[in-house]
């Protein structure tokens, strides 16, 4: 089992957006928190990775989920990375050992979370991230971001009883990663990947980025002090405040099917 400290830093090189929060936690809770930070951070690794294709994602990610529910230990994890030790990063490779961070009790419960994330990534993978419609862009941001508030909301009860409004905690998620959208949009479509449903404009994407973020602000308020607000109220703040710093330009919208001529 890594030391937490040696945790901590694996924290702090990935985000400064959540290391802090991360690290304010209290005992056992710490623990749990950083063993779902580092399990996100492991498959997402996998999924954003630009030299891997969508089979070789999904083959990953799919033996991701079923190690995650067996017993998951490290052995079984490098069964499942063999062969891709000098592609995958460090964090990715060492999930056999973020999985046996968080209490015996609470562990299963963060397990169970991310093998069904891997899952849906695997999807998601196999079919180039291919997001038409809102519809589309709510389950991808419910299977991404959605989920993590879930399972945080879970750790605030089992920790000290907090209880968490989970609707609008899958509002949080979503709204995080849908400022995230926003702001990598030139990052993500030079790696040929598109999280925009068809038509839209920058104008749209703010407005479901800002109707998700007061979902989040309702969450975020209905917490009491205590570590759970701690927990999310930085991450929220700086969401707000990416929002408003951008200097927001009508983005070329994506082609609706019909008008794409064919090749």
């Amino acid at each position: 089992m890594p030391v937490l400290a040696d945790a901590h830093a694996v924290v702090r090189a990935y985000s400064t957006t959540w290391f802090e929060p991360v690290t304010k936690m209290p005992p056992r809770l710490n623990e749990a928190v950083t063993c779902a930070y580092l399990m996100m951070r492991a498959i997402d690794e996998i999924e954003d990775h630009p030299g891997l294709d969508g089979p070789s994602k999904a083959l990953l990610l799919r033996g991701v989920s079923r190690a995650l529910q067996t017993r998951g230990g490290a052995a079984e994890f490098a069964e499942v990375f063999r062969g891709q030790e000098a592609v995958l990063p460090d964090v990715t490779l060492r999930l056999g050992e973020w999985v046996m961070l968080a209490a015996p009790e609470i562990g299963p419960r963060v397990w169970e979370t991310f093998a069904t994330m891997a899952e849906r990534m695997a999807t998601w993978a196999e079919n180039d991230f291919a997001i038409h419609t809102e519809h589309d862009l709510d389950q991808y941001t419910y299977a991404v971001a959605g989920t993590l508030v879930l399972v945080l909301s879970d750790l605030w009860s089992w920790y000290d009883g907090t209880q968490a409004n989970r609707t609008h905690g899958i509002g949080y998620g979503r709204a995080l990663q849908a400022v995230n959208i926003l702001i990598d949009r030139a990052e993500d479509t030079g790696r040929g990947v598109d999280f925009w449903p068809d038509g839209w404009q920058t104008q749209d994407m703010l407005r479901y980025a800002r109707q998700e973020l007061a979902l989040a602000d309702a969450y975020l308020s209905g917490l009491p002090p205590g570590p759970a607000r701690t927990f999310c109220a930085e991450p929220l703040s700086r969401a707000h405040r990416a929002l408003a710093l951008q200097p927001w330009t009508p983005t070329p919208r994506k082609p609706m099917p019909h008008e794409e001529r064919a090749q």
